[in-house]
């Protein structure tokens, strides 16, 4: 698989130059990212964007071993063919137009999978995006260029999606809002060839990559796709689109992919430790937040001490502690001892730990270090929920110290953030710069918490 994600040249099928065209998008792309070998292929010029064109892909020279092709669905079996004769080892198509869309599409695709299996070239697609790499910096998608503008954010979570403007819709989406980074977003389409357990299997062993999601629509191999998630040792997160009847047929008409009864896959995923997610964005939260906490010790079971500076959200917090099967720390002694030196004499120390009397007295500063110091001291407590009402800048080194706290005292901190816009969107980036799952819910805040701890659970068990 390596052609694909690290080639020594790339023939572009389909390059143009009108910048109304995808084929152009694939060609900026490369020239900003691809530092090696980028050959245009069309007929239809001599040079594009300052690079020879070729009539052919079989004109193209060494070295070459992977062909990105944007060309009309009819035209794609006679290339592929081709690129095959030249010995090109794999061929990302993102042409659409094949099984997702009828009989004539079907026999396309079942065209190319002929060639395939005679020739040995792999196919990635049809119908795709193609690849991101924001690791090494590389696009190899007819995404807009526009993508660069916000800078491709690295992180270590990889995506592995069978939809092909949905990957680009998430990378534009978590560029822009600071989410989070990623490492690699893999757009698979029909899967004619590659498939997700092809990728998966990559991306188990690729450095670069500590936690993989996966949207998908079918798991037609669903044995292999099991035992690779049962011997994987980074978390995974797959969102399974399909499961109802109107899903799946759904499903059909977008990828071709025919879907599963979701009771059945449910269960077989759980049975080999991936999270499941039933929306997008929770899909990345949860992605984040086991990418931040992979390895939580065998003996913690998700104690949770909670600071806040509200008493309805703290109430709040306890149940949604409850309901995800995680439970709301009883303070050592030692804790209470430390507290009641913060807080006036009426004030009862309990958890949730409402730092309001608190701050009154000592300032803000002050009472949220020594309570965060406390419950960081604390042997029963696994995990700090922060609530944070964000109305002014942030200090980095303050909120820098209280994250040294949490990791030397090995206790998963996590973050619920309201706020000023602004301020709270300077608190995102601040928070991904510095390892904190920050979270404008509450309740997803717990639930990726209860996903860390549940995990780890499962995998040690």
């Amino acid at each position: 698989m390596d052609f694909f994600f690290k080639p020594k040249g790339i023939a572009l099928i389909g390059a143009s130059a009108n910048p109304a065209k995808g084929g152009y998008h694939i060609l900026k792309n490369l020239k900003v990212g691809f530092k090696r070998n980028i050959y245009p292929v069309n007929p239809g010029y001599t040079e594009i964007e300052g690079l020879k064109s070729y009539s052919s892909v079989l004109e193209v020279p060494d070295p070459v071993d992977l062909a990105i092709v944007f060309i009309p669905a009819p035209m794609v079996p006679q290339v592929v063919h081709q690129c095959a004769e030249r010995g090109i080892k794999g061929v990302m198509i993102q042409s659409a137009g094949f099984a997702e869309s009828g009989e004539k599409g079907k026999a396309l695709q079942q065209e190319i999978i002929q060639i395939h299996k005679k020739t040995g070239i792999r196919l990635w697609g049809p119908n795709c995006m193609g690849l991101v790499d924001a690791v090494h910096g590389l696009v190899f998608s007819f995404v807009l260029p526009a993508i660069w503008e916000e800078g491709l954010i690295p992180g270590n979570v990889s995506l592995v999606v069978q939809s092909g403007m949905l990957s680009a819709g998430f990378l534009i989406d978590l560029m822009t809002h600071g989410t989070m980074g990623i490492s690699k977003a893999c757009s698979i389409g029909n899967k004619a060839d590659i498939d997700e357990c092809d990728v998966l299997e990559y991306l188990i062993e690729d450095p670069d990559t500590g936690t993989i999601g996966l949207y998908l629509e079918s798991i037609p191999n669903g044995r292999k796709f099991t035992d690779l998630c049962k011997r994987s040792g980074k978390p995974i997160v797959v969102l399974k689109g399909g499961k109802s009847q109107k899903g799946a047929e759904a499903a059909m008409s977008h990828t071709a992919s025919l879907a599963g009864n979701g009771a059945v896959i449910s269960g077989a995923l759980a049975q080999v430790g991936v999270v499941e997610a039933y929306d997008f964005k929770q899909m990345m939260d949860l992605c984040r937040a086991l990418a931040q906490y992979p390895d939580i010790p065998r003996e913690k079971n998700g104690r949770v001490a909670i600071l806040t500076m509200s008493g309805a959200a703290g109430i709040m917090s306890t149940d949604f502690i409850d309901q995800n099967g995680l439970s709301v720390a009883n303070l050592s002694r030692d804790t209470e001892e430390a507290l009641k030196n913060l807080f006036p004499d009426w004030m009862p120390i309990t958890n949730p730990i409402d730092l309001w009397p608190a701050v009154e007295l000592h300032g803000r500063k002050k009472a949220f270090g020594e309570a965060f110091r406390a419950v960081c001291r604390d042997p029963d407590v696994d995990a700090i929920l922060i609530h944070l009402f964000v109305f002014a800048s942030v200090s980095k080194a303050n909120i820098s110290q209280l994250v040294e706290m949490a990791k030397a005292a090995g206790k998963p901190l996590f973050c619920w953030l309201m706020g000023k816009r602004d301020e709270a969107h300077q608190f995102q980036m601040l928070s991904q710069e510095l390892g904190i799952p920050a979270f404008p819910e509450l309740y997803r805040a717990v639930e990726c918490m209860a996903a860390v701890f549940s995990l780890k659970r499962e995998i040690s068990n």
